[in-house]
């Protein structure tokens, strides 16, 4: 029998916490699903444990999205995470091409878009790192 694998969410929104939490639970029982509405918390959680894949909201007080993906790649390298933000990918592209992050989307994002990228994400394996 396989661990069951994570999913960490984290925002500073509680709707947005409640409404993807709820989604990704169609992916089954061999997912749980942690929120946190911070970066420090998120951070707390990632120390305990390992997740599978992160999902993060860029714009948060105190630590941001990017700053938390830097730590979560100092001791988690291979960890897939998905940034979410209402102030457009493009502004980022260079940050979430040095910390191999998995994609960028933007908010709103659809109840079928937030499955399809979970998906996706957690089929690869690892992480590819580009040179």
């Amino acid at each position: 029998m396989t661990a069951q694998r994570r999913i960490l969410i984290v925002d500073d929104d509680p709707m947005v916490l409640f409404v993807f939490r709820d989604t990704l639970k169609e992916l089954g029982d061999a997912y749980e699903i942690v929120t946190t509405p911070s970066g420090h918390e998120a951070l707390s959680e990632i120390k305990n444990k390992s997740f599978d894949l992160v999902i993060t909201d860029l714009n948060m007080p105190h630590l941001n999205g990017v700053q938390l993906t830097e730590a979560i790649r100092q001791t988690s390298p291979d960890t897939a995470v998905v940034w979410i933000t209402a102030y457009g990918c493009h502004s980022r592209f260079a940050d979430a091409e040095r910390l191999a992050v998995y994609r960028c989307c933007d908010k709103p994002l659809e109840v079928e878009d937030i499955l399809q990228v979970a998906r996706e994400a957690l089929s690869i394996e690892a992480v590819g790192h580009h040179s």
